[in-house]
C-alpha cells in the first residue's frame, strides 16, 4: 500500500502518468491514490521527484519495541561519550 505525503507533493502529475493502473489522480493539485486500483508496482515511487509517495509497511509491536530499545541504548551510549569528552576537555583547559 502506498500513501501520498501531502506536505511533499508538488502536484507535478508525474505519478499520474506513470501509473499504468490509473490509480492516481490529482485533486486540488495533490496526488490521490485509489487503493482499490493500485497493484503496488511502485512506478509512482520511482518517478516522484519530491519523494512524496511512500510505501506503508506493516510492523509488529515487538519490532517497534526492539527498535525503540535499541535507539534508547544508542542514545545513552552517545550521551556517555559526550560526557567523557566534556570531562577530558575540562581537564586539559
Amino acid at each position: 500500500m502506498f500513501r501520498v505525503r501531502k506536505d511533499l507533493c508538488a502536484g507535478c502529475g508525474l505519478c499520474v502518468k506513470a501509473c499504468l493502473q490509473g490509480a492516481i489522480s490529482l485533486e486540488s493539485q495533490q496526488a490521490q491514490i485509489d487503493q482499490g486500483r493500485c497493484n503496488g508496482c511502485g512506478n509512482c515511487l520511482d518517478v516522484c521527484p519530491q519523494g512524496a509517495i511512500v510505501k506503508l509497511v506493516s510492523v509488529s509491536k515487538d519490532e517497534v519495541r526492539t527498535s525503540v530499545a535499541s535507539l534508547k541504548q544508542r542514545t545513552n551510549e552517545l550521551i556517555e561519550r559526550i560526557e567523557r569528552l566534556r570531562r577530558t576537555v575540562k581537564v586539559k583547559i
